[in-house]
């Protein structure tokens, strides 16, 4: 093999792992953020049986949906996600209201 043939064949390699470790990334990302939302669950199930508030755990599930909702726009455009987006920002809005002025 001559050097060109060796730096490309390594080009190569190192095209597979960076598409490897980013599919990794993706893939731990969204294994997190399940098991947040399995969390969250538990933890709006326990609080209702408790006779507590629940909007501060529905906050964070709506501000997730709004942040993927606009990361989402500033990479395509999709009315589907410009209408996802804003009744995920009514429920945020509205849960928001909720937890700050319960007393």
């Amino acid at each position: 093999m001559n050097k060109e043939e060796i730096l490309e064949k390594s080009r190569q390699e190192n095209r597979n792992r960076d598409e490897m470790e980013r599919a990794v990334y993706i893939e731990g990302e969204s294994f997190s953020v399940l098991f947040v939302f399995l969390l969250g669950l538990v933890l709006i199930h326990w609080k209702r049986l408790h006779g507590l508030p629940t909007a501060d755990v529905f906050s964070m599930f709506w501000i997730s949906c709004v942040a993927n909702r606009l990361y989402r726009l500033t990479k395509r455009r999709s009315i589907s996600d410009v209408i996802t987006l804003l009744i995920s920002l009514a429920f945020l809005v509205w849960n928001l209201v909720q937890f700050f002025t319960q007393g």
